[in-house]
């Protein structure tokens, strides 16, 4: 089977454009109406979110299609609304909330649709993962939701227009424990695993939903909560280790949990989608 051929006529591209037009609802029949009206029949497009997602959810496949998919998604959804401008100070203050109020009081306390919070987080997860500068933010995402649990009330927080920039990141507190270097795990006896090491930790996207046989409850609204949700105890910037095929444990960071999947981020700068179950705290 060829993993890019279009499903009922509708390709992966295509595919990622109408999941950013059905982005705000994830009512069936109105999600028709608006594939209708780019010239889908409601069959092809029941077909294309059943079939790409079997195929992002393919171990086989390595999540070749959704590391393909999800930039444009992304990109689809950024020219349907702008991404929301949010600091880096902001969303660290914001990730703190879902471990604690969860995603659903998170979005209504900033008043943020999920599509919205998609596009801020998946913007900000990218640069955190691949700029050592932020290698703490794991520690500061726990600190934020240590404050909030122990009685304090989520900070305000500015949401403009726009693209986001990038800050320098915020310093930890003195107090806290220092979060591993980068450069400590460069010479890792046999260095890090190689793509063709991996377990069937296949880089897939499924999301908040319990039902995987739909694209639009496996990514969330809409293919879009790029979450800081908590999954099995797992919340956005958690420090873990990763059981690899190998048979070694490697440090990363939580970037992103989802239906049982957990998104961590290595030293190098990899992101790797991996089950739960191959995932304990550090």
């Amino acid at each position: 089977m060829d993993p890019w051929a279009p499903i009922n006529g509708i390709s992966l591209e295509q595919y990622a454009e109408l999941s950013a037009d059905c982005s705000d609802t994830q009512d069936a029949a109105q999600q028709a109406e608006i594939v209708q009206q780019k010239g889908v029949s409601r069959a092809d497009w029941e077909a294309a979110k059943a079939g790409w997602t079997a195929r992002m959810q393919d171990m086989s496949l390595m999540g070749q299609v959704a590391t393909r998919f999800m930039p444009m998604y992304q990109a689809a959804l950024a020219r349907k609304n702008p991404i929301p401008q949010v600091s880096y100070e902001d969303y660290v203050a914001m990730c703190g909330c879902p471990p604690v109020i969860g995603i659903e009081g998170t979005l209504a306390h900033y008043k943020l649709s999920m599509t919205q919070w998609t596009q801020i987080a998946g913007h900000w997860n990218n640069i955190i993962a691949t700029n050592p500068q932020y290698m703490q933010h794991g520690l500061l995402v726990e600190q934020e939701a240590a404050r909030i649990r122990a009685g304090g009330a989520p900070k305000p927080v500015t949401i403009g227009a726009g693209a986001p920039q990038a800050p320098q990141a915020p310093q930890v507190a003195p107090q806290a424990p220092q979060a591993y270097g980068m450069q400590g795990y460069g010479a890792q006896p046999g260095g890090w695993p190689q793509q063709q090491a991996y377990p069937s930790y296949n880089q897939q996207a499924a999301q908040f939903g319990n039902d995987v046989g739909n694209a639009f409850n496996a990514f969330g609204n809409a293919l879009g909560s790029f979450v800081s949700g908590a999954v099995g105890g797992f919340a956005a910037g958690s420090q873990v280790m990763v059981q690899w095929s190998d048979g070694n444990r490697y440090p990363g960071t939580v970037t992103l949990v989802q239906n049982g999947q957990v998104q961590v981020a290595f030293p190098d700068g990899r992101q790797v989608w991996v089950p739960q179950q191959y995932v304990s705290p550090r």
